[in-house]
């Protein structure tokens, strides 16, 4: 963390063209650490086959067995992934 603040500092002195001597009075106002949010869908089941139950014959028993239903699931994007910048407490070393 401590390396990312240097080096996040050193890119802003270089981008905004301030002398060598000011670089030195420049201080951290704040640390952030990156936050991947993962992309959020819409869900929506179709349904295919219905459920069907069928007799059997095995082993002399007659058996009663159900197949359930199958279901196709359709997904629509709502929000893509993303990065979000969340404040965290600046470590001092």
């Amino acid at each position: 963390m401590h390396i990312f603040k240097l080096v996040a500092a050193s890119a802003l002195i270089l981008l905004s063209g301030v002398p060598a001597a000011q670089a030195e009075k420049a201080r951290v106002l704040a640390c952030y650490k990156e936050i991947t949010v993962p992309a959020r869908y819409s869900t929506n089941k179709v349904l295919l086959k219905e459920p069907t139950r069928k007799y059997v014959r095995r082993d002399g028993l007659v058996l009663l067995i159900e197949y359930p239903a199958v279901y196709r699931e359709d997904k629509k994007l709502i929000e893509a992934e993303h990065i979000v910048m969340r404040e965290v407490a600046c470590k001092k070393n």
